[in-house]
């Protein structure tokens, strides 16, 4: 009876340690079986790879160029966000990336429907790979000045409280 219960107990170790613990990069990996139609609350991939805060920004920065399609639709695209455009928003929902100082470009105007010009611009396949480019050098010069910022109670949505998400990486310059 005692070797049973001393091999249960390594059993289940071994189980709990091995098959519970999701990367992050594997959880980014996944974003193109993403299976939600938005971003809300329901999209548990996506709001599970924002959790794991600064672990996921190397890894959705190397998705940047990634032009598989989802089924996440975004009211700023006609048709449906691929995997890089859904990598963005997770990484904006990290920290700062402010699309002006990492393009070195003007990024100013929201139209009539709330679309800012960025998108128009990252909605082009062919200039994913100058602003993954772009983003990864920022992102290598300016880290150390992302600081992690608790984010007050009363602003945090709902996602952000379902989640236990509670900080941001705020970029100072």
């Amino acid at each position: 009876m005692k070797r049973f219960s001393i091999a249960a107990f390594l059993l289940l170790n071994i189980t709990l340690s091995f098959g519970q613990n999701e990367t992050a990069m594997s959880m980014v990996d996944s974003l193109k079986y993403l299976m939600a139609d938005s971003l809300d609350c329901k999209a548990d991939l996506f709001w599970r790879i924002v959790a794991q805060g600064d672990k996921s920004i190397p890894f959705l920065i190397a998705k940047l160029t990634d032009t598989t399609p989802t089924n996440v639709r975004f009211h700023c695209k006609k048709g449906k966000l691929n995997v890089a455009e859904v990598a963005q928003c997770a990484l904006t929902n990290i920290a700062d990336f402010p699309a002006s100082a990492v393009m070195h470009a003007q990024f100013d105007v929201i139209d009539d429907e709330g679309c800012w010009s960025f998108y128009e611009f990252f909605y082009m396949n062919s200039n994913k790979h100058r602003y993954q480019d772009s983003v990864r050098a920022w992102y290598s010069r300016e880290r150390p000045k992302y600081k992690v910022v608790k984010i007050p109670k009363s602003e945090l949505d709902e996602c952000r409280l379902k989640y236990g998400i509670d900080t941001y990486y705020r970029w100072k310059e």
